[in-house]
């Protein structure tokens, strides 16, 4: 199939499912916005597949279960925030009402140093870990580290 006839048949195809993509992904998500921004990027998915792939033998349920699992990774995703965001909250708390400190410090027990490690990881070249170092932990800024 040529590119302007999968066009025209990715055209023809977005009018008649968009509707239903759309309608089925905010009902998963109940956020109308996600689910426009997901049912545009299974299209574009299907741009990027179909050229390289072919066509699939039900385009609109190719696009459905393509929305879907975005969907599903999009709920996981808010769930692991929320999960993360109750875990900071509480140990805000926790330490607002005056636990004991050494419940809050990590194996390595102080963030300046975690942030030393982190400036200096080995994955960062040595030019990039000593500006970054400089600029975190000396509070340089990047002209004078220049």
């Amino acid at each position: 199939m040529t590119d302007p006839q999968l066009q025209r048949l990715l055209d023809t195809l977005w009018r008649m499912e968009s509707p239903r993509l759309v309608a089925r992904l905010a009902r998963m998500l109940g956020d109308l916005d996600s689910a426009e921004e997901l049912a545009q990027d299974a299209l574009v998915a299907a741009l990027e597949h179909w050229p390289e792939q072919g066509i699939p033998d039900n385009p609109a349920a190719w696009l459905m279960a393509t929305a879907q699992r975005r969907a599903i990774d999009r709920l996981r995703q808010r769930h692991l925030h929320a999960q993360r965001q109750a875990q900071v909250i509480d140990e805000q708390q926790d330490y607002a009402m005056g636990a004991d400190q050494s419940e809050h410090l990590d194996d390595i027990g102080d963030d300046l140093l975690r942030l030393v490690f982190v400036a200096c990881h080995p994955a960062l070249a040595a030019d990039a870990g000593v500006a970054l170092t400089l600029r975190l932990l000396c509070g340089l800024s990047t002209h004078e580290i220049a």
